[in-house]
């Protein structure tokens, strides 16, 4: 159960849950790609690690780009897709066009990263989907972010039959302090941030590197399939 040797493809790997689990996974020996949209954030990411990894620019809802990774890849151990976007929504009174990025993101990202991964995958080897607790608990104001959650839940544990013997799962966090949160609550980030963790039974916010633990456990556990995984300090719960 090590990842020495082994490839490992992060789609939105530049930043946050997604560059924790490849530094984990660099760390154990894996041969580690990282991808995201920003070729300044991906060198900055790259410079953080203590071995050589590959960087690649890519927007997961860019389909043939997708395609063109996977195709330049001879095999693939194990795929971790990150990327997400949360709108504020509140009784849909934004125009469609601003809606579609909440699902299209999360939902067709995953879509694109399983469909031309799949045929590259060795024995043994995973896709993980990054879901959210939106999608077992709604978040108000944020109907479709909290759908997309559970529209991917969904689709892992499909895939987890049609794709099978590759093993497909997906992990909901919590509240994490990643930059996501920077973006979508703005200067109320820390008082809001306060706020949820006084409610929590772990009394605090996620980590980052606590999710990538979890995403490590479901690349390595070759008898784990079809689950969602939650970490969320037991947010709940409560």
């Amino acid at each position: 159960m090590s990842l020495a040797n082994q490839t490992v493809v992060v789609l939105g790997g530049s930043s946050g849950i997604g560059l924790a689990t490849a530094t984990a996974a660099c760390a154990e020996g894996a041969h580690v790609i990282i991808t995201g949209r920003s070729p300044e954030r991906l060198a900055v990411a790259a410079a953080t690690f203590d071995a050589e990894i590959r960087t690649v620019v890519l927007d997961v809802n860019d389909e043939p780009g997708t395609a063109a990774l996977f195709a330049d890849l001879s095999d693939v151990d194990h795929v971790f897709i990150t990327a997400g976007a949360l709108v504020l929504d509140a009784q849909l009174a934004p125009a469609s066009d601003a809606l579609r990025p909440a699902l299209d993101t999360r939902f067709w990202g995953a879509l694109f990263a399983a469909k031309y991964a799949a045929g590259k995958i060795r024995a043994g080897g995973s896709i993980t989907f990054m879901s959210g607790t939106a999608g077992m608990r709604p978040l108000p104001g944020a109907s479709v972010g909290s759908a997309s959650c559970g529209a991917v839940d969904a689709l892992a544990r499909a895939l987890a039959l049609d794709l099978a013997p590759v093993r497909v799962n997906s992990i909901a966090p919590g509240y994490v302090d990643t930059s996501l949160l920077d973006g979508l609550l703005g200067d109320q980030r820390d008082a809001v941030l306060a706020e949820a963790a006084a409610r929590l039974p772990a009394k605090r916010i996620g980590r980052p590197q606590e999710i990538a633990d979890g995403v490590m456990f479901m690349m390595k556990n070759e008898y784990v399939t079809g689950i969602t995984l939650v970490i969320d300090g037991g947010g709940l719960l409560v």
